[in-house]
């Protein structure tokens, strides 16, 4: 009885596993056919990747929150 239960348990994991996955692939479907049929549209223009800047104000140092007395005892 056990085994059945556990059997229906992760069948049931792989249904909702498999219907999320199909879940999220339909509305693309479209967009996955066209490009497997005609391949990427040559000519366009990718955005340019975001330049990473550093922060302009800078991080307060960390200050320890023990008592002097105790840093010596160790």
């Amino acid at each position: 009885m056990a085994a059945l239960l556990g059997m229906a348990f992760f069948a049931g994991v792989l249904a909702i596993s498999v219907w999320s996955i199909v879940a999220t692939v339909r509305p693309r479907l479209g967009r996955i056919l066209f490009l497997l049929e005609y391949g990427p549209v040559i000519g366009a223009e990718l955005p340019p990747a975001p330049r990473v800047r550093a922060a302009m104000r800078p991080v307060p140092q960390a200050r320890p929150a023990y008592r002097p007395e105790l840093r010596q005892a160790a």
